[in-house]
Protein backbone atom coordinates (compact mmCIF):
# COMPACT_ATOMS: atom_id res chain seq x y z
CA UNK A 1 0.00 0.00 0.00
CA UNK A 2 2.83 2.34 0.76
CA UNK A 3 4.62 1.89 -2.56
CA UNK A 4 1.32 2.23 -4.40
CA UNK A 5 0.93 5.84 -2.62
CA UNK A 6 4.73 6.63 -3.59
CA UNK A 7 4.12 5.91 -6.97
CA UNK A 8 1.04 7.94 -6.90
CA UNK A 9 2.61 10.85 -5.49
CA UNK A 10 4.97 10.69 -8.03
CA UNK A 11 2.55 10.83 -11.13
CA UNK A 12 1.14 13.63 -9.27
CA UNK A 13 4.74 15.14 -9.01
CA UNK A 14 5.35 14.84 -13.11
CA UNK A 15 1.78 16.01 -13.57
CA UNK A 16 2.80 19.27 -11.40
CA UNK A 17 6.32 20.14 -12.77
CA UNK A 18 4.75 20.12 -16.19
CA UNK A 19 1.84 23.16 -15.16
CA UNK A 20 4.52 26.33 -15.42
CA UNK A 21 2.05 29.15 -16.65
CA UNK A 22 1.89 32.49 -15.31
CA UNK A 23 -0.59 32.66 -12.20
CA UNK A 24 -2.31 35.46 -13.51
CA UNK A 25 -4.69 33.99 -15.97
CA UNK A 26 -8.04 33.11 -15.68
CA UNK A 27 -10.21 31.61 -16.01
CA UNK A 28 -8.91 28.47 -14.57
CA UNK A 29 -7.46 25.83 -17.33
CA UNK A 30 -8.26 22.21 -17.47
CA UNK A 31 -4.35 21.49 -15.68
CA UNK A 32 -3.13 21.92 -12.39
CA UNK A 33 -3.65 25.70 -11.17
CA UNK A 34 -2.33 25.47 -7.63
CA UNK A 35 -0.02 24.00 -5.93
CA UNK A 36 0.63 23.26 -2.33
CA UNK A 37 4.20 21.84 -1.53
CA UNK A 38 5.88 19.96 0.96
CA UNK A 39 9.73 19.79 2.24
CA UNK A 40 10.40 16.43 4.45
CA UNK A 41 13.12 13.79 4.48
CA UNK A 42 10.95 10.82 2.84
CA UNK A 43 13.70 9.16 1.61
CA UNK A 44 15.40 8.38 4.99
CA UNK A 45 15.65 4.94 5.45
CA UNK A 46 15.61 5.66 9.11
CA UNK A 47 12.31 8.14 9.06
CA UNK A 48 11.12 6.58 5.95
CA UNK A 49 7.76 5.44 7.68
CA UNK A 50 7.59 8.48 9.79
CA UNK A 51 7.56 10.93 6.61
CA UNK A 52 5.48 8.95 4.89
CA UNK A 53 2.56 9.29 7.39
CA UNK A 54 2.97 13.20 7.48
CA UNK A 55 3.23 13.37 3.75
CA UNK A 56 -0.33 11.09 2.99
CA UNK A 57 -1.97 13.63 5.91
CA UNK A 58 -1.09 16.29 3.40
CA UNK A 59 -2.21 14.53 0.59
CA UNK A 60 -5.22 13.02 2.03
CA UNK A 61 -6.24 17.13 2.96
CA UNK A 62 -5.79 18.14 -0.55
CA UNK A 63 -7.81 15.25 -1.85
CA UNK A 64 -10.00 15.98 -0.15
CA UNK A 65 -10.13 19.94 -1.50
CA UNK A 66 -9.49 19.00 -5.51
CA UNK A 67 -10.93 22.28 -6.25
CA UNK A 68 -10.21 25.42 -4.28
CA UNK A 69 -12.01 28.93 -5.43
CA UNK A 70 -12.85 27.39 -9.27
CA UNK A 71 -8.86 26.27 -9.55
CA UNK A 72 -7.74 23.13 -9.91
CA UNK A 73 -5.53 22.21 -6.82
CA UNK A 74 -2.47 19.79 -6.32
CA UNK A 75 0.21 18.53 -4.18
CA UNK A 76 4.14 18.61 -4.82
CA UNK A 77 5.61 16.82 -1.77
CA UNK A 78 9.82 17.36 -2.07
CA UNK A 79 12.10 15.29 -0.74
CA UNK A 80 14.69 16.98 1.61
CA UNK A 81 17.09 13.32 2.99
CA UNK A 82 20.47 12.93 2.29
CA UNK A 83 21.25 9.42 3.73
CA UNK A 84 19.31 9.38 7.13
CA UNK A 85 18.74 12.75 7.82
CA UNK A 86 17.15 16.40 6.40
CA UNK A 87 19.97 18.07 4.57
CA UNK A 88 20.14 21.99 4.32
CA UNK A 89 21.45 21.90 1.10
CA UNK A 90 18.72 19.52 -0.32
CA UNK A 91 16.43 21.89 1.50
CA UNK A 92 17.51 24.67 0.07
CA UNK A 93 17.59 23.04 -3.16
CA UNK A 94 13.93 22.72 -3.03
CA UNK A 95 13.03 26.24 -1.74
CA UNK A 96 14.51 27.61 -5.03
CA UNK A 97 11.81 24.75 -7.17
CA UNK A 98 9.40 25.73 -5.37
CA UNK A 99 9.69 29.40 -5.57
CA UNK A 100 10.92 29.24 -9.82
CA UNK A 101 7.55 27.62 -9.68
CA UNK A 102 4.64 30.43 -10.19
CA UNK A 103 1.92 28.44 -9.51
CA UNK A 104 3.04 26.95 -5.80
CA UNK A 105 1.13 29.70 -3.58
CA UNK A 106 2.13 27.86 -0.61
CA UNK A 107 4.75 25.47 1.49
CA UNK A 108 4.16 22.69 4.38
CA UNK A 109 7.73 22.08 6.05
CA UNK A 110 10.41 21.36 6.37
CA UNK A 111 9.72 19.07 9.07
CA UNK A 112 12.68 19.04 10.59
CA UNK A 113 14.59 22.25 12.63
CA UNK A 114 17.80 22.76 11.12
CA UNK A 115 16.54 22.86 7.65
CA UNK A 116 14.15 26.03 7.87
CA UNK A 117 16.86 28.63 8.79
CA UNK A 118 17.96 28.15 5.13
CA UNK A 119 14.46 28.21 3.62
CA UNK A 120 13.34 30.84 5.28
CA UNK A 121 15.24 33.25 3.67
CA UNK A 122 14.91 32.11 0.15
CA UNK A 123 10.86 31.84 0.78
CA UNK A 124 10.92 35.26 1.89
CA UNK A 125 12.23 36.93 -0.89
CA UNK A 126 9.80 35.17 -2.77
CA UNK A 127 6.73 36.07 -0.08
CA UNK A 128 5.53 32.11 -0.06
CA UNK A 129 3.92 31.26 3.26
CA UNK A 130 5.89 28.35 5.11
CA UNK A 131 3.70 26.47 7.30
CA UNK A 132 5.65 24.05 9.66
CA UNK A 133 3.53 21.34 11.81
CA UNK A 134 6.44 20.17 13.97
CA UNK A 135 9.57 23.04 14.29
CA UNK A 136 10.07 23.07 17.58
CA UNK A 137 13.62 25.05 17.92
CA UNK A 138 13.01 28.50 19.60
CA UNK A 139 15.40 30.47 17.30
CA UNK A 140 13.03 30.06 14.43
CA UNK A 141 11.01 32.71 15.79
CA UNK A 142 12.23 34.09 19.54
CA UNK A 143 15.36 36.25 19.90
CA UNK A 144 17.76 34.53 22.55
CA UNK A 145 21.23 35.66 22.98
CA UNK A 146 22.23 32.14 21.66
CA UNK A 147 20.52 32.52 17.88
CA UNK A 148 23.02 32.79 14.99
CA UNK A 149 21.15 33.98 13.09
CA UNK A 150 18.56 35.72 14.85
CA UNK A 151 15.17 35.45 13.40
CA UNK A 152 14.88 38.48 11.94
CA UNK A 153 17.77 37.50 9.88
CA UNK A 154 16.26 35.20 8.23
CA UNK A 155 13.52 37.65 6.83
CA UNK A 156 15.42 40.44 4.53
CA UNK A 157 12.03 41.88 2.70
CA UNK A 158 11.08 42.72 6.75
CA UNK A 159 7.70 40.51 6.48
CA UNK A 160 7.50 37.55 8.74
CA UNK A 161 6.34 34.56 5.83
CA UNK A 162 6.80 31.83 8.48
CA UNK A 163 4.45 30.22 10.35
CA UNK A 164 4.44 27.00 12.66
CA UNK A 165 1.97 24.97 14.31
CA UNK A 166 4.08 23.45 16.70
CA UNK A 167 4.92 25.54 19.73
CA UNK A 168 8.64 26.29 20.32
CA UNK A 169 10.21 24.28 22.73
CA UNK A 170 10.47 26.90 25.65
CA UNK A 171 6.83 26.85 25.47
CA UNK A 172 6.90 23.27 27.09
CA UNK A 173 8.05 25.00 30.34
CA UNK A 174 5.22 27.37 30.48
CA UNK A 175 2.59 24.58 29.68
CA UNK A 176 4.55 22.13 32.67
CA UNK A 177 4.20 24.84 34.98
CA UNK A 178 0.49 25.27 34.65
CA UNK A 179 -0.07 21.68 34.55
CA UNK A 180 1.99 21.03 37.89
CA UNK A 181 0.13 23.86 39.62
CA UNK A 182 -3.15 22.65 38.66
CA UNK A 183 -3.05 19.37 38.95
CA UNK A 184 -0.25 18.90 42.35
CA UNK A 185 -0.99 22.32 43.67
CA UNK A 186 3.19 22.49 44.00
CA UNK A 187 4.61 25.62 44.85
CA UNK A 188 8.28 25.43 45.10
CA UNK A 189 10.14 23.51 42.36
CA UNK A 190 13.95 23.01 41.66
CA UNK A 191 14.95 22.80 38.10
CA UNK A 192 17.67 20.63 37.21
CA UNK A 193 19.53 21.31 33.56
CA UNK A 194 21.46 19.11 31.08
CA UNK A 195 20.64 20.63 28.11
CA UNK A 196 22.83 24.14 28.14
CA UNK A 197 21.52 27.34 26.56
CA UNK A 198 18.30 25.68 25.13
CA UNK A 199 17.40 23.87 28.51
CA UNK A 200 17.71 27.47 30.65
CA UNK A 201 14.98 28.70 28.02
CA UNK A 202 12.60 25.92 29.20
CA UNK A 203 13.31 26.01 32.83
CA UNK A 204 13.19 30.53 32.28
CA UNK A 205 9.80 29.63 30.70
CA UNK A 206 8.98 27.28 34.00
CA UNK A 207 9.76 30.10 36.58
CA UNK A 208 7.80 32.70 34.89
CA UNK A 209 4.83 30.89 34.89
CA UNK A 210 5.16 29.42 38.43
CA UNK A 211 5.98 32.72 39.79
CA UNK A 212 2.49 34.18 38.13
CA UNK A 213 0.54 31.27 39.75
CA UNK A 214 2.19 32.31 42.99
CA UNK A 215 4.69 29.29 43.37
CA UNK A 216 8.62 29.95 43.44
CA UNK A 217 11.52 28.51 41.52
CA UNK A 218 13.55 27.55 44.79
CA UNK A 219 16.62 25.94 43.03
CA UNK A 220 18.01 26.01 39.57
CA UNK A 221 21.08 24.08 38.63
CA UNK A 222 23.34 23.22 35.39
CA UNK A 223 24.85 20.00 35.44
CA UNK A 224 26.87 18.45 32.79
CA UNK A 225 25.48 15.96 30.15
CA UNK A 226 26.03 12.51 31.55
CA UNK A 227 25.87 13.04 35.13
CA UNK A 228 24.67 9.88 37.65
CA UNK A 229 24.90 11.06 41.14
CA UNK A 230 22.45 14.00 41.74
CA UNK A 231 22.21 13.57 45.32
CA UNK A 232 23.58 16.81 46.44
CA UNK A 233 20.86 18.42 44.16
CA UNK A 234 18.50 16.54 45.20
CA UNK A 235 19.55 17.35 49.20
CA UNK A 236 19.47 21.20 48.05
CA UNK A 237 16.05 20.73 46.79
CA UNK A 238 14.81 18.90 49.47
CA UNK A 239 16.01 21.61 51.98
CA UNK A 240 14.94 24.22 50.55
CA UNK A 241 11.54 22.40 50.45
CA UNK A 242 10.64 21.47 47.12
CA UNK A 243 7.81 19.36 46.35
CA UNK A 244 8.69 18.49 42.51
CA UNK A 245 12.06 18.59 39.78
CA UNK A 246 11.58 19.78 36.57
CA UNK A 247 14.00 17.81 35.03
CA UNK A 248 15.91 19.15 31.26
CA UNK A 249 17.54 16.81 29.20
CA UNK A 250 19.05 16.84 25.91
CA UNK A 251 18.29 13.24 24.45
CA UNK A 252 17.20 10.12 24.77
CA UNK A 253 19.89 8.01 26.75
CA UNK A 254 21.16 11.16 28.61
CA UNK A 255 20.86 9.69 31.70
CA UNK A 256 18.64 12.81 33.06
CA UNK A 257 16.09 10.56 34.53
CA UNK A 258 18.42 9.12 37.02
CA UNK A 259 17.70 12.09 39.16
CA UNK A 260 14.46 10.64 39.53
CA UNK A 261 15.44 7.05 40.91
CA UNK A 262 17.81 8.84 43.41
CA UNK A 263 14.41 10.99 45.08
CA UNK A 264 13.36 9.60 48.66
CA UNK A 265 10.76 10.98 50.39
CA UNK A 266 8.74 11.48 47.67
CA UNK A 267 7.41 14.51 45.46
CA UNK A 268 6.79 14.82 41.47
CA UNK A 269 9.51 14.55 38.65
CA UNK A 270 8.57 16.47 35.29
CA UNK A 271 10.39 16.14 32.43
CA UNK A 272 10.02 17.53 29.04
CA UNK A 273 9.80 15.59 25.14
CA UNK A 274 13.56 15.04 25.15
CA UNK A 275 12.72 12.55 27.81
CA UNK A 276 8.76 11.83 27.77
CA UNK A 277 7.58 8.88 26.26
CA UNK A 278 10.78 7.39 26.23
CA UNK A 279 11.39 4.07 27.48
CA UNK A 280 15.10 4.81 28.55
CA UNK A 281 13.96 7.45 30.77
CA UNK A 282 11.42 5.35 32.33
CA UNK A 283 14.03 2.49 32.93
CA UNK A 284 16.49 4.83 33.85
CA UNK A 285 14.08 6.03 36.45
CA UNK A 286 13.98 2.08 37.91
CA UNK A 287 11.53 1.64 40.60
CA UNK A 288 10.67 4.98 41.01
CA UNK A 289 9.53 5.83 37.75
CA UNK A 290 5.67 5.51 38.46
CA UNK A 291 4.04 8.80 37.88
CA UNK A 292 6.57 10.79 36.06
CA UNK A 293 4.97 13.41 33.82
CA UNK A 294 6.09 15.24 30.55
CA UNK A 295 5.53 17.33 28.15
CA UNK A 296 5.00 16.38 24.23
CA UNK A 297 4.21 19.05 21.72
CA UNK A 298 1.49 17.48 19.66
CA UNK A 299 -1.86 15.83 20.35
CA UNK A 300 -3.44 12.20 20.02
CA UNK A 301 -6.10 12.29 17.87
CA UNK A 302 -6.50 8.93 17.92
CA UNK A 303 -7.73 9.04 21.47
CA UNK A 304 -9.85 11.98 20.94
CA UNK A 305 -13.83 11.97 21.68
CA UNK A 306 -14.73 14.89 19.30
CA UNK A 307 -16.67 13.98 16.41
CA UNK A 308 -14.54 16.52 14.27
CA UNK A 309 -11.15 14.11 15.25
CA UNK A 310 -12.71 11.06 14.74
CA UNK A 311 -13.87 11.94 11.53
CA UNK A 312 -10.50 12.86 10.40
CA UNK A 313 -8.68 9.89 11.97
CA UNK A 314 -11.21 7.47 10.23
CA UNK A 315 -10.71 9.15 6.67
CA UNK A 316 -6.86 8.67 7.20
CA UNK A 317 -7.33 5.22 8.34
CA UNK A 318 -9.45 4.36 5.43
CA UNK A 319 -6.97 6.16 2.78
CA UNK A 320 -4.16 4.61 4.24
CA UNK A 321 -4.89 1.51 6.38
CA UNK A 322 -0.75 -0.16 6.65
CA UNK A 323 0.09 3.44 8.27
CA UNK A 324 1.50 1.95 11.52
CA UNK A 325 1.35 4.95 13.84
CA UNK A 326 -0.55 8.04 13.87
CA UNK A 327 -0.77 9.11 16.88
CA UNK A 328 1.17 11.12 19.65
CA UNK A 329 4.54 12.90 19.06
CA UNK A 330 3.67 11.91 15.09
CA UNK A 331 2.76 15.28 13.65
CA UNK A 332 0.30 13.77 11.61
CA UNK A 333 -2.64 15.62 12.24
CA UNK A 334 -0.45 18.95 12.60
CA UNK A 335 0.05 17.97 9.04
CA UNK A 336 -3.30 17.81 7.90
CA UNK A 337 -4.24 20.74 9.81
CA UNK A 338 -1.28 22.60 7.87
CA UNK A 339 -2.70 21.32 4.73
CA UNK A 340 -6.25 22.63 5.50
CA UNK A 341 -5.16 26.28 7.02
CA UNK A 342 -3.05 26.93 3.53
CA UNK A 343 -6.48 25.58 1.29
CA UNK A 344 -8.20 28.54 3.53
CA UNK A 345 -6.01 31.05 3.11
CA UNK A 346 -5.27 30.77 -0.51
CA UNK A 347 -9.02 30.34 -0.71
CA UNK A 348 -9.91 33.76 1.08
CA UNK A 349 -7.28 35.30 -1.39
CA UNK A 350 -8.66 34.07 -4.18
CA UNK A 351 -12.03 35.45 -3.25
CA UNK A 352 -10.49 38.84 -2.17
CA UNK A 353 -8.96 39.18 -5.72
CA UNK A 354 -12.65 38.81 -7.49
CA UNK A 355 -12.07 35.08 -8.34
CA UNK A 356 -8.57 35.34 -9.66
CA UNK A 357 -5.37 33.22 -9.07
CA UNK A 358 -4.38 35.39 -6.21
CA UNK A 359 -0.42 36.53 -5.58
CA UNK A 360 1.62 34.77 -2.97
CA UNK A 361 1.98 37.94 -1.54
CA UNK A 362 -2.03 38.09 -1.32
CA UNK A 363 -1.85 34.86 0.23
CA UNK A 364 1.04 35.94 2.55
CA UNK A 365 -1.21 38.65 3.50
CA UNK A 366 -4.25 36.72 4.02
CA UNK A 367 -2.39 34.22 6.03
CA UNK A 368 -1.55 36.04 8.51
CA UNK A 369 -4.55 37.66 9.97
CA UNK A 370 -6.14 33.72 9.54
CA UNK A 371 -8.20 32.49 12.36
CA UNK A 372 -9.09 28.62 12.03
CA UNK A 373 -10.31 25.61 13.64
CA UNK A 374 -8.93 22.44 12.65
CA UNK A 375 -9.28 18.93 13.82
CA UNK A 376 -5.81 18.66 15.96
CA UNK A 377 -6.40 22.69 17.43
CA UNK A 378 -7.59 26.22 16.61
CA UNK A 379 -5.12 28.25 15.13
CA UNK A 380 -4.39 31.80 14.68
CA UNK A 381 -0.92 33.16 14.28
CA UNK A 382 1.58 36.22 16.37
CA UNK A 383 3.51 38.18 14.24
CA UNK A 384 6.58 36.16 14.83
CA UNK A 385 4.83 33.09 13.43
CA UNK A 386 4.07 31.26 16.58
CA UNK A 387 0.63 29.51 16.99
CA UNK A 388 -1.42 31.26 19.88
CA UNK A 389 -2.72 27.94 21.08
CA UNK A 390 -0.47 26.05 20.10
CA UNK A 391 -1.22 22.19 19.89
CA UNK A 392 0.59 20.09 23.25
CA UNK A 393 0.03 17.17 25.65
CA UNK A 394 1.20 15.37 28.90
CA UNK A 395 2.61 11.66 29.02
CA UNK A 396 2.73 10.01 32.37
CA UNK A 397 3.68 6.54 33.61
CA UNK A 398 2.02 4.31 34.71
CA UNK A 399 2.44 0.11 35.02
CA UNK A 400 6.30 1.32 34.12
CA UNK A 401 5.12 2.60 30.87
CA UNK A 402 4.93 6.13 29.24
CA UNK A 403 0.87 6.45 28.43
CA UNK A 404 -1.13 9.48 27.14
CA UNK A 405 -2.72 11.62 29.82
CA UNK A 406 -4.19 14.51 28.10
CA UNK A 407 -3.35 18.00 26.57
CA UNK A 408 -2.69 20.84 28.02
CA UNK A 409 -2.31 24.45 27.90
CA UNK A 410 0.80 26.01 26.44
CA UNK A 411 -0.68 29.25 24.79
CA UNK A 412 1.41 32.69 25.69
Amino acid sequence: MRLRALSQLMLLGLVVTACQTSPSSSPPNPVTEIIIASDMPISSPQNHDYMLAIQQAIQLAISQHPEIGGFKLAYMPLDDALGDKASEEKGAQNLQQMTANPRVLGMIGPINSNVAPVEIPIANAADLVMLSPSNTNDCLTLDAPFCNPIPRALRANGRNNYFRIAAPDSAQGRAMARFAVATYHVKRVAALNEHQEFGALRIDSFGKELARAGGQLVLRQDLAMGTTDFTRFLAAAKAKGAEAIYAVGPAQASGTCGARAQMTGGGYFLVDDALANDPLCAKDAGDNAEGMVGTIPDVDLTLSSDAAAKTAVDAYRKAFPNTPDIGIDSFVFAAYDSALILIEAITEAIHANQGRIPTRRQVLDTFATLHFKGVAGTYSFDAKGDATSPPMSVYQVKNGAWVYLRPIDASP
